[in-house]
Order: structure tokens, then sequence, then C-alpha cells
């Protein structure tokens, strides 16, 4: 069976070493996902293809592919796969792969999104990479994984350029490296309660630091919350 870093680099997603930024995150998810390898469940990718509305692009652009999706259904031969992103890719028809479309800064359409999907064992962030919408959606959505399944945020080392545009946070790095010392979550517009439940929700952290991607130094760009059991 084809390793995840391979079929990263096969489906041209730069979660692998060779496309785009190449940031090597699927080194660190084979470590985690493996397990999972041959289990029936379902998963759900924000973020379906380098490009879009975080580049520059149109809110009505439509998406031409999908390489992560192709990728974990590969490697997941017997997960559903659910992705939600602004872009339109209700075009693209695979086996075992359902499309929603949605905003990530807009409640109602991640409550729908919520209210669609079952329970998840995987979700990754893989959007905008603005940290409020990060954030917003963590609120939203980490209540859809299941006890042992995985909550990922990508690319805290980068923020689009409307971010100042919309309402004000703290970066998503130092929301999460905050937690990682001091097992607490700070996000403001939160309420202090449902930030300690959630917070005692979560029994592993997993980090990923690299240079990759067009940065000069060792960042803080990924983290992998595992929910306790």
């Amino acid at each position: 069976m084809p390793e995840l870093v391979e079929l990263a680099d096969y489906y041209r997603t730069d979660k692998g070493t060779q496309i785009g930024h190449a940031h090597n995150y699927a080194a660190l998810y084979s470590f985690l996902f493996e397990q999972f390898r041959d289990q029936a469940f379902s998963m759900l990718e924000i973020g379906l293809e380098r490009g879009g509305v975080e580049a520059g692009a149109s809110v009505d652009r439509v998406g031409s592919d999908v390489p992560s999706i192709r990728m974990w259904l590969n490697y997941f031969p017997r997960a559903k796969l659910y992705g939600f992103d602004l872009s339109d890719f209700s075009h693209i028809r695979l086996d075992r792969f359902e499309f929603h479309r949605g905003d990530l800064g807009s409640i109602p359409d991640l409550d729908r999104l919520s209210a669609a999907l079952p329970t998840l064992k995987l979700l990754i962030d893989d959007g905008s990479h603005a940290s409020f919408h990060q954030q917003l959606a963590f609120l939203k959505l980490f209540d859809k994984v299941e006890p042992g399944g995985f909550y990922v945020i990508e690319d805290f080392h980068w923020q689009p350029p409307f971010e100042s545009s919309l309402p004000p946070c703290k970066k998503s790095a130092e929301v999460f490296e905050t937690f990682l010392k001091t097992g607490k979550l700070d996000i403001p517009f939160a309420h202090p309660d449902y930030l300690s439940m959630v917070a005692s929700q979560i029994q592993n952290v997993y980090v990923h630091r690299n240079n990759r991607g067009g940065i000069n130094d060792w960042h803080f760009k990924m983290v992998a919350l595992q929910k306790r059991l």
C-alpha cells in the first residue's frame, strides 16, 4: 500500500514534499492516522484546492480539482469524505465524497454544515488560514469529532490579506501555543465556560514545526488535537 507522502506527491497536494509550498504535513499524518487506515469512518476537509479567495480569487471561483480529497480516498479505502469550501466544487463527483459549499466566517453556514455531517473521526482545516475563521470553525465543529478522533488546523504561519477586515482576535498560533503551555483556551469571542469544556476534551496535542513554504525560520505551522476517549 502506498505511503501517504507518496500519495500526497502523486495527487499534487502541498501536504507532501514536492508540490507548492511542500509543507510535508503528510509525514505527521501518516504517523498519527495509520491506525485508522482500514477502518470505515467519516472525515471532513475544509479548503479543497489552492488558489481560493485567500489568494485573491473571486468568491465565484469554480474549483478545478480536489487533490487532498483524492489522496485521502486512496489512503482510507473505506472512509467517507466530506469537503467544505467557499468555491464551487459541486461538479466534481467521486465515490465516497460529498461537497458542501459555504463561508467559514458565517455562523449559519457552519451550523448548516454541522447539521449535515455525521460524527467525524478526522477533521482538517486547510481553509482560508485567517485566524478568526480557524477559531470560529473550531468552536462550531470540534463537537463533531468523535472520542479518539482528531481536529487538525494547518498553516498557522500565514494569514490572508483580508484578515484585517475580519473581527479582531488573537493569532491562532498564539492561542494553541498558550494551550500547549497552560491547558487553557483563550479565544476572546467565546464564553469561558464553553472554552473550559472544550479544553477538557482534548487529550493529546501534536505539533508540526518546519521552515518550508517561503519562510526562513522554524514556525509552529500545524496542530493536531486528539479528543479524549
